[in-house]
């Protein structure tokens, strides 16, 4: 099973990838991923190089064209992956895409404002019901997302900082 084309992990520095893949795709179907979506992405995180072509990746996964093929679009859909093309050879190579995911995930937190105001209408429409214990429940749970809606500004300019800082050396 083991190939050792260019594009295989097999080359990779990292012992045991079968099974380091197999452990961050379990964290990562925690994430909203299938488990193929969820193996496809932890193997591009693991391999070396950082791209795999598609048989390369239905190989070492062991699954259907069709699932590898669902899972990848799905992943390239959510700006977790792209993928790269490379001078004379006509397959795509599939990779993490770092800036397009980390775009995702603060699309996610830009969210933030739009919950908060759902979550205190729920709160309001639910006034003078006679669940005081879940209504507590919520108004925590709207409280805690305000704080990070508060909060996140601010480590985001401590980040942007540290970066400029990182840039100027």
């Amino acid at each position: 099973m083991q190939n050792s084309s260019p594009e295989s992990p097999a080359n990779t520095p990292i012992p045991d990838i079968k099974r380091r893949v197999e452990e961050i795709g379990v964290f990562f179907e925690q994430t909203s991923l299938t488990p193929t979506e969820a193996r496809v992405f932890a193997l591009l995180l693991l391999a070396d190089p950082p791209e795999m072509e598609f048989f390369a990746i239905q190989e070492f996964l062991q699954a259907s064209k069709s699932t590898i093929s669902n899972a990848i679009r799905r992943l390239m859909d959510e700006g977790r992956i792209d993928y790269i093309t490379k001078p004379g050879d006509r397959k795509r190579y599939f990779r993490v895409s770092g800036e397009k995911w980390l775009g995702q995930m603060r699309e996610g937190l830009a969210k933030l404002g739009p919950f908060i105001r759902t979550m205190n209408k729920v709160i309001e429409l639910r006034q003078g019901t006679g669940s005081s214990e879940f209504n507590q429940e919520l108004e925590e749970i709207k409280d805690y997302f305000l704080f990070l809606k508060e909060e996140l500004p601010i480590l985001q300019e401590k980040w942007d900082e540290r970066k400029r800082a990182q840039q100027a050396e």
